[in-house]
């Protein structure tokens, strides 16, 4: 019986009243406008009301956003994560705005809803690796392996992190060049953050000729460490032979330097080794080749 109705519902055409031109009196459209006033008026009622909603709402919005933002300003929160609270607060105020105001206008909020989720699925099935980066920045900005000002070292290169979005995560070089790596795969891969730590141990190596002597090479190494103005001189140097290679002994050496300098002290230690080294006498071996003719 259900079915049957259902289709006599479907196949029968309603009955539209139709309207004589001739008809169209001063009473006739009086009629039709005290028929069609209290729609006109809720209407009207609806979208002033609507418009208040909108107006008080964004000052509201605006009041809850300096409030966490102050609130944020008083914790240890890094400042990426700030901003992507900052930004997910707004977004979010603003969708309860929308639907409040949908909701006054009689338009159904489920069926909103029910689009919204449909399109959501259709978009989240296109934009997979889109997502993933979207994730990634998320765990990165909570997890917080690195922030911005740090010093990183990863698979696609090395510089100062310089912004962490939601998407990619942008670092700026030694040359001055710009990384943009995407989240996704930087969340996923091994970073090591030079930055972390104040101070970082600089070990150089150096290979010596067997003839030289080890004990005035170890001085003079011992004495390169010590004349750069970086390292701390408190925590000692530590100069020994690594190893014994087939054309070379191995003298290695280690002091520690605060993170910023790491590099200046690296470039000074070695130069000064070379030069010291010739000036000692003191032999660097390199890879040669000795080619033998015979006669026949």
């Amino acid at each position: 019986m259900y079915s049957l109705s259902l289709m006599r519902a479907w196949t029968e055409t309603p009955e539209v009243p139709t309207i004589d031109p001739s008809d169209l009196t001063p009473g006739t459209l009086e009629k039709v406008l005290e028929t069609l006033a209290p729609s006109l008026q809720k209407l009207v009622f609806n979208i002033v009301i609507s418009l208040i909603i909108f107006i008080v709402g964004r000052k509201l919005i605006d009041v809850l956003l300096k409030l966490l933002n102050k609130f944020l300003e008083h914790t240890s929160i890094d400042v990426g994560v700030k901003k992507f609270l900052m930004s997910a607060a707004r977004m979010f105020l603003y969708v309860v705005l929308g639907f409040m105001i949908v909701g006054q206008l009689g338009v159904s909020t489920a069926s909103i809803v029910t689009v919204m989720g449909a399109a959501g699925l259709a978009i989240s099935m296109s934009l997979q690796g889109s997502l993933a980066n979207v994730a990634g920045g998320i765990l990165i900005l909570l997890m917080k392996p690195f922030r911005v000002g740090d010093y990183i070292m990863t698979s696609f290169g090395d510089g100062t992190v310089q912004a962490i979005g939601l998407v990619y995560t942008t670092i700026t070089t030694v040359d001055n060049r710009v990384l943009t790596i995407p989240n996704g795969t930087l969340s996923n891969s091994a970073v090591t953050d030079a930055s972390m730590m104040p101070e970082r141990r600089l070990d150089i190596s150096v290979g010596i000729s067997y003839d030289s002597d080890i004990k005035k090479a170890k001085e003079v190494m011992e004495r390169v460490y010590l004349s750069c103005p970086a390292v701390t001189a408190d925590k000692g140097i530590n100069v020994h032979v690594s190893s014994l290679g087939d054309s070379a002994v191995v003298i290695e050496a280690f002091g520690w330097v605060p993170g910023s300098e790491y590099l200046k002290s690296k470039w000074y230690i070695t130069e000064e080794i070379k030069l010291q080294y010739d000036a000692e006498g003191i032999k660097i071996p390199y890879p040669q080749m000795d080619v033998h003719l015979d006669k026949c």
